[in-house]
């Protein structure tokens, strides 16, 4: 695929913007936190209209508010306003606890490891009770009726969370796009230390949920110059060792934009040609 650029006029004000409100729910594990995330309607919203959903989980450091700059927001509401996009809604919520200080890299990555608990638990129900989604219900049969309408992304921190869900939650989720960052099923950057031993992982756990390689979209995506390029590449190539499951060109594609460094810029850029693809046939 190539990577375009993201128009100019993208990113100024859209006559017809969107709004983002924010939802609140309580954790159902033993800490039971107060946690929020911030939600995208696109323009027109209207309740009597069942909605795709991309969940967009920021990088390490960050929080809901990340993904969502003006410019970003922008850009959605063009790409809806052109035809380019379908009207969806896009959640930003965050792995972190509230009282969170500690957001290094090995932190980050023991929250990310148990959170598509938090989002199949909590985080979805929440979200998708309030807004119209496809699902009819939101308890796990609901979200595995829904799942063919409901994405994940996420850059750096929130790439590891994409391969995460990839491995506990295809029941939830059956489009990835996980944007600069590798698993970390065998520890920090096991993407290229441990390629394939993760390359097996991720292939295993198509059959162990319960669902084929015909179940399933994941589009990597990174830059040349990105820290994180190094790592993703390895472990993309390893997964080449599973063809019975990963179908490059089919249900996996893998795309890198020469000289593209690890910064929010570039990942909307991924996200401007990557999205529009997402929910076909759905």
């Amino acid at each position: 695929m190539t990577i375009h650029p993201i128009p100019a006029s993208y990113l100024t004000p859209c006559d017809a913007p969107g709004r983002v409100e924010r939802v609140d729910y309580v954790t159902t594990d033993a800490l039971r936190q107060d946690k929020y995330a911030l939600v995208y309607l696109p323009h027109g919203y209207d309740e009597n209209r069942a909605y795709d959903a991309l969940y967009l989980i920021h990088g390490g450091g960050g929080s809901p508010e990340s993904f969502f700059s003006k410019e970003f927001l922008a850009m959605l509401d063009h790409m809806i306003a052109s035809g380019q996009l379908k009207p969806m809604i896009v959640v930003s919520p965050t792995y972190y606890r509230p009282d969170e200080t500690d957001k290094t890299p090995d932190s980050s990555g023991r929250a990310v490891a148990i959170f598509a608990r938090e989002l199949k638990a909590d985080i979805i129900p929440a979200v998708e009770c309030r807004f119209h989604t496809f699902a009819e219900i939101t308890d796990p049969a609901g979200q595995r009726a829904s799942r063919d309408h409901r994405a994940i992304a996420g850059f750096s921190m929130g790439s590891v969370t994409c391969w995460y869900a990839f491995l506990d939650a295809l029941d939830a989720f059956r489009w990835f796009m996980p944007l600069s960052g590798d698993c970390w099923l065998y520890g920090s950057l096991g993407g290229s230390s441990h390629s394939e031993e993760t390359a097996r992982a991720l292939a295993e756990a198509v059959d162990r949920q319960g669902f084929t390689p015909a179940d399933f979209r994941i589009h990597a995506i990174t830059g040349t110059k990105d820290i994180a390029y190094p790592n993703e590449t390895a472990q993309i190539d390893a997964m080449r060792a599973w063809p019975e499951v990963f179908r490059f060109g089919d249900n996996i594609d893998y795309d890198l934009l020469e000289g593209g460094v690890h910064d929010y810029a570039n990942i909307h850029r991924y996200i401007y040609n990557a999205l529009p693809a997402f929910f076909a046939g759905a």
